[in-house]
């Protein structure tokens, strides 16, 4: 049986997994050992929100008028 996800690709329901991404076979026993792996971190700055209050961002502009 094959079954067609969101993005388009098929998934068997034999293996559960694509060619790209294949199944996995045991859950990470670390999570920090895990976002290394895949690269994921969360900020500890606060540099992703500057864009996110600048007052010259149309934006920004809206969520002062409308928040």
């Amino acid at each position: 049986m094959t079954i067609r996800n969101k993005s388009g690709n098929n998934k068997t329901a034999a293996n559960g997994g694509t060619a790209k991404h294949p199944p996995i076979n045991k859950q990470p026993q670390s999570k920090s050992r895990a976002a290394v792996q895949t690269g994921m971190f969360l900020f500890t700055d606060d540099k992703w929100s500057l864009a996110y209050f600048d007052p010259n961002d149309l934006h920004c502009q809206e969520r002062e008028l409308f928040g």
